[in-house]
């Protein structure tokens, strides 16, 4: 257990590389069915495992460093240790980067063009995301992932 809480971002990267290899594994079904589609989804998995992995390597420079202990000192960033200021702003660049790909670069039409990438469990099944419910659902996650950061900025959050 020690091990998940010192070095958090082997499991972190592990999980990331892992949930990669599924997506590309279930777009191979699509690709035969649509060749053209390959350069595609190739890009989106290289970009997933390079952004994907950005908040965990941070992690790990700030844990291999010594620069930070724990994964709780991540929960923790208003005592503005630079690695957890870095992780934080990395969030934020990433939200960033994301709204302009989904918005601003065809990257909700992407999504609906490539099958696979994102899928929606129902009890009528399994169906793929169209760039509208895309675009309606991206802001709610978002808002979530603000709303996570601003409480870990407003309260004060005991390391254990």
């Amino acid at each position: 257990m020690n091990l998940i809480f010192k070095h958090p971002w082997i499991l972190l990267i592990a999980f990331t590389i892992l949930n990669g290899l599924v997506l590309k594994s279930r777009s191979k079904k699509y690709i035969e069915a649509n060749p053209e589609l390959e350069k595609g989804y190739e890009n989106y998995f290289k970009g997933w495992m390079f952004y994907g992995n950005i908040p965990w390597v941070i992690i790990m420079i700030g844990n291999l460093s010594g620069l930070t202990q724990n994964l709780f000192d991540y929960f923790n960033p208003k005592v503005m240790n630079p690695i957890v200021v870095t992780f934080h702003f990395s969030i934020i660049v990433l939200w960033v980067l994301s709204v302009r790909w989904i918005y601003f670069r065809n990257g909700a039409e992407f999504i609906e063009k490539h099958p696979g990438l994102f899928r929606i469990s129902s009890l009528n099944g399994v169906s793929y995301a169209t760039a509208k419910q895309v675009k309606l659902f991206f802001p709610l996650m978002i808002l979530g992932g603000i709303i996570g950061m601003y409480f870990m900025w407003t309260m004060d959050f005991q390391i254990p």
